[in-house]
């Protein structure tokens, strides 16, 4: 048991009561147990009959009580200027906003004003359905996320390949014998576009039922340590890797099962025969022996999978990378089938998503590098130049929600800079980080506790289908949630920063839910068509807030019960079963998730075979890589300081390989200098026999050694523009002291 979930099991719980939560910290979304006392949270533990997550918990979700109280958290809103720093209302704060936005937008235009999304955004439901509220009324092209330094190459392999950015399957890690993880570290992420809590009991399962595990990554990770085969590979060459690998089950015969509806089967077998395995073993450093004996594993296997993660798509190949991963599912027959890689589904949908309106890649540019927008968002690696060129476009003033770009994005001192010159920043955060510390208006964000919770993005996601939803824990005290939040600065941007009445916001929230019915009752393939959207209106649950969003969604989604028209899942159900509810496990179901216009898979669409001639033709990399590292105690850049996190070994440390060191003249623990083309800093060193050689490793996310000052914003995967910051060439040497 964790020493955190000790000090909260001594603590007095009489007179207590039981409240349940969903934690909202990572992609394992795992059910809690708090006890309270009145409105204090004196006890956190997992939530053993939570159906998804069994139990499971990690020292983030122990330290959401010291989160809940930390006197650091903002609790009122913060106006900044010339003068200093000062507390105001809220309606002072919602109309200076506004004011500033809207003659921002009214001066030079729409696309004046970015808007940056953070990762927080995608656990939050008041953020994740909110934030498209304002950046609607916005109607800036100027839309960033920190999905562009994260998942994007995915989302455009699952585009370009099935016609849907969310058709990412995962493994169906209860019946396969045979998973293969590349560049993923769930024993301590939890999965990653996976929600997989427990993974550790999970590979137990595996090798009992005589399964294997298999772990490609240049590190041996906390789960390469579990694995029968870790295959050490050289950072950013796991396309190199997976077009051999390609090849050789094509050699096997493993060239795409008849029953997958799919074109340009040939023209991609022909790239891929093509494939020198020299070349590929000089580039991963992954021996031809072992190649093929992973070959022959997964031909014998019966239920194979592969499965990749961050490292495989923050390098300058992440599209491709990604595509060819489910190219060598998809030859392996494991896609759409027991055991294998399987769409997962959930119960809220969204109306209209069909084969007709997929969400297209390259429908607008970046004004200064001409990168193409995929999925509605321009890659973060070019926000600075945005800000920094004159002209018809600049950016000149930013609306940040839960986000950190100043230390989540690459060349991050260009970024700062870049950053003080404009005319206004709103953030809404619970910190004060090091962006929201530049802030002209500060909007502090709840608590986890003070909030619901239902995973919209990540639902689709998890290693089996269920439906969960916890309401807020605890009041907010007379603040506005999120979703508040969200439609209070919408208004004020469209009023140009007049008041907001709670009349006004009642209105506008209305509207909002009234067009969401709209669009279910106007959906041809929906179970709402042609219903009366009054009666639907009179029929939602809660009387106010987002969770009318979820619990439209939830009805008119494949469990839900259609406002009456059949038996199924509605919110109020699930707020009444905090412990989940079983939809059954994952299933086949390729024809629902396929949306290209012909029904068909894509294996060649003409930026993948551009990119294998791009990979084919590109220089080896050499020198020192730099490469990332995931803790148990963090999550990006959340979390630092925290009580109860920050305790024991110091995890912003640069891992060496020993011989590494030794050539360098490093010894454990000293302090170096880590330096590339962009930027430099010091930190200790730890040196230990995990690390291939020509490999280091140091965790995302610190401020005092920042990865991503080390990163150049012009070095990016082609297609989706997301940041290369894995496999960065750097040099190390020996310095005085860490500053």
């Amino acid at each position: 048991m964790d020493d955190n979930q000790e000090a909260n099991d001594a603590m007095n719980t009489t007179n207590t009561q039981t409240a349940y939560r969903i934690c909202p910290i990572c992609e394992a979304g795992c059910g809690l147990k708090l006890t309270l006392d009145g409105t204090q949270v004196v006890r956190i533990r997992g939530n053993e009959e939570d159906v998804f997550s069994e139990g499971h918990l990690c020292p983030k979700g122990v330290a959401l009580g010291a989160l809940h109280d930390d006197p650091r958290r903002i609790r009122e809103p913060k106006f900044r200027d010339a003068s200093g720093e000062r507390a105001v209302s809220w309606e002072v704060a919602f109309a200076e906003a506004g004011r500033r936005l809207a003659e921002i937008r009214a001066q030079y235009g729409n696309d004046a004003v970015a808007v940056y999304v953070g990762n927080p955004t995608a656990h939050n439901i008041g953020l994740s359905m909110g934030l498209g509220i304002i950046a609607g009324q916005l109607g800036s092209r100027n839309f960033y996320t920190a999905g562009s330094v994260d998942q994007v190459p995915k989302q455009l392999a699952s585009e370009l390949m099935f016609g849907d950015d969310m058709a990412a399957p995962v493994p169906d890690i209860v019946r396969t014998d045979c998973l293969v993880i590349m560049g993923a570290n769930p024993v301590v992420s939890n999965g990653s576009f996976w929600m997989v809590p427990k993974f550790r009991e999970k590979v137990r399962d595996l090798h009992r039922r005589g399964g294997a595990l298999i772990v490609i990554d240049p590190r041996r990770s906390e789960t390469a340590r579990l694995a029968d085969v870790h295959l050490a590979i050289r950072p950013a060459t796991d396309a190199w890797l997976l077009m051999g690998l390609s090849r050789l089950l094509a050699e096997q015969g493993r060239t795409f099962p008849q029953r997958y509806p799919a074109r340009g089967k040939e023209v991609l077998l022909e790239r891929i025969r093509g494939i020198d395995l020299a070349e590929v073993v000089a580039r991963t450093g992954v021996s031809e022996s072992a190649l093929r004996e992973l070959a022959d594993r997964l031909c014998v296997a019966k239920h194979p999978v592969l499965y990749g993660r961050i490292g495989t798509t923050l390098q300058a190949f992440g599209t491709l990378t990604s595509f060819l991963l489910e190219v060598v599912n998809l030859q392996l027959g494991a896609t759409d089938t027991e055991g294998g890689a399987l769409f997962g589904e959930q119960p809220f949908a969204q109306p209209g998503r069909t084969r007709a309106s997929p969400l297209g890649h390259g429908r607008w540019h970046s004004r200064v590098s001409h990168r193409p927008e995929v999925g509605g968002q321009l890659p973060v690696a070019v926000l600075a130049e945005e800000i920094e060129t004159a002209g018809p476009g600049q950016i000149r003033a930013l609306v940040c929600f839960g986000g950190n770009p100043v230390m989540s994005n690459p060349d991050s001192e260009r970024l700062r800079k870049a950053l003080s010159t404009l005319e206004c920043i709103v953030a809404v955060d619970i910190f004060d980080t090091a962006t929201a510390a530049m802030a002209h208006v500060l909007l502090p964000g709840t608590s986890p506790f003070e909030e619901g919770h239902y995973d919209t993005f990540l639902g689709s996601f998890g290693w089996k289908n269920v439906a969960r939803y916890t309401p807020p824990v605890q009041p907010t005290q007379g603040r506005p949630d999120e979703w508040d939040v969200c439609l209070q600065l919408a208004l004020s941007v469209r009023s140009g920063g007049q008041v907001v009445t709670s009349q006004q916001l009642a209105a506008f929230e209305d509207e909002l839910v009234a067009g969401l019915v709209g669009r279910h009752v106007d959906d041809p393939n929906g179970p709402l068509k042609g219903r009366d959207v009054q009666d639907i209106l009179g029929r939602i649950g809660p009387a106010r807030g987002v969770e009318r969003m979820l619990d439209v969604g939830i009805r008119a989604g494949r469990y839900g019960d259609a406002f009456g028209a059949r038996e199924g899942l509605t919110l109020e159900r699930m707020a009444e079963t905090p412990d989940g509810i079983e939809l059954g496990s994952l299933r086949p179901r390729l024809t629902e998730v396929v949306r290209h216009a012909d029904g068909r898979i894509d294996l060649a669409p003409p930026m993948i075979l551009a990119e294998i001639e791009r990979l084919k033709s590109s220089a080896p990399t050499e020198g020192l890589l730099l490469i990332g590292r995931r803790n148990i105690k963090t999550n990006n850049s959340w979390l630092h300081g925290v009580a109860g996190l920050d305790k024991g070994v110091d995890v912003c440390v640069l891992e060496m390989n020993a011989e590494d060191a030794r050539a360098r003249g490093i010894n454990e623990g000293d302090p170096v200098r880590i330096f590339s083309g962009t930027g430099s800093f010091t930190v200790g060193v730890t040196i230990g026999p995990d690390l291939m050689r020509g490999v280091v490793a140091l965790p995302h996310g610190f401020e005092r050694a920042n990865y991503n000052l080390l990163a150049a914003v012009g070095l990016v995967d082609e297609p989706s523009g997301t940041s290369a910051l894995n496999g960065l060439c750097v040099e190390v040497e020996p310095c005085a002291e860490v500053v």
